[in-house]
């Protein structure tokens, strides 16, 4: 059984990539990337066959996008029997008649999920239907994926399985810093990061540490108080280091599609101050933080509720590990092999 997984690129890699190199473990398959902000050689690092950049790019946006697309229709694959893709722009790879196909859904596009008019959404809408129902196999990321798949294109996926997290990597034992929080995430409107930053001012005694960037920051950094550091993007030891000494996470992004950061602040041992919104609630409960409302005020709230409760970091950790990378390339392995055999 010969796979190529096809995954549609990325500038800043995340946990979509994280998916398509642990999917590339698992079925020890060739990578093609329709784009990338990374050189050939650092995907290689971590995959184990041969790796094909279809174009190397600093730009993401609308045209990127239609270029990649028109990139995935001309990619020939027919040395291959079984075709893994990733991202809206891989559902344009288009199979022989003998290959099976099998798509990983992270959420449908954002087109679709919140329409605001205008021809050209609707036409990216409605292409990505006709490509999505044209796929025999569906993989979910998140029961809250499953649900919109099921919404937008009146088609139940296959199998739901959670992208992989580097659960190992994190200590949940480490000494906390005394009323040390952390926000890991891009500083984007969707995730809400200036919820979290006006929530300091009513916790002088606190700091938080922004790991991540993006279009907000320096609106962020203008605005924010004393009490907040702006770290950027950091090496993967700052940020597991960063984690395992804080006391409490936030994660507060609109209802989520899976949501990597709350498992990876789990896998510190480090209680979660996340959104009651999916798919967020469906990671987090008592015993592993606490869920408020996306306001200022009821994240205040949720950080002097972690404050005054007795966390058992081992257990959250142990919580995290339904997540791990074992288990994601099992699972990938096994629902590949049944559906070609």
């Amino acid at each position: 059984m010969r796979v190529a997984v096809v995954h549609d690129g990325t500038i800043n890699p995340g946990g979509a990539v994280r998916v398509v190199t642990e999917a590339a473990r698992a079925l020890d398959a060739d990578l093609y990337v329709g784009f990338s902000g990374k050189e050939r050689e650092w995907w290689q690092q971590r995959v184990p066959n041969d790796v094909s950049i279809l174009r190397r790019t600093s730009r993401s946006g609308r045209l990127n996008d239609i270029r990649t697309a028109h990139s995935m229709l001309n990619l020939e694959l027919h040395d291959y029997d079984v075709l893994f893709t990733s991202g809206p722009a891989a559902k344009f790879v288009q199979p022989y008649d003998d290959q099976l196909r099998v798509h990983y859904l992270h959420h449908p596009p954002l087109a679709a999920l919140w329409f605001e008019g205008g021809l050209l959404s609707y036409l990216v809408k409605s292409l990505d239907r006709l490509e999505t129902l044209t796929i025999p196999a569906v993989i979910a990321n998140s029961k809250l994926t499953a649900t919109r798949a099921e919404r937008h294109y009146g088609e139940s996926v296959d199998k739901v399985i959670c992208p992989p997290v580097d659960v190992e990597s994190f200590d949940a034992t480490r000494n906390r810093r005394s009323k040390q929080l952390v926000l890991v995430g891009r500083l984007e409107e969707r995730k809400r990061p200036g919820v979290a930053v006006d929530a300091m001012r009513q916790l002088p005694e606190y700091t938080l540490k922004v790991l991540g960037d993006g279009p907000l920051r320096g609106m962020l950094e203008r605005n924010a108080p004393d009490n907040v550091e702006f770290k950027g993007y950091v090496d993967d030891e700052t940020l597991r280091r960063t984690v395992e000494q804080s006391v409490a996470g936030l994660f507060l992004a609109e209802r989520e599609d899976f949501g990597i950061t709350p498992i990876e602040y789990m896998a510190a041992g480090t209680p979660v101050v996340g959104v009651d919104e999916p798919n967020t609630k469906n990671q987090v409960d008592e015993q592993t933080g606490v869920l408020v409302n996306p306001t200022p005020d009821a994240v205040t709230e949720g950080v002097r509720r972690v404050e005054q409760t007795t966390w058992d970091h081992a257990a959250i950790r142990e919580r995290a590990t339904a997540y791990s990378t074992d288990r994601f390339r099992e699972q990938v392995e096994g629902f590949v092999e049944a559906e070609y055999f």
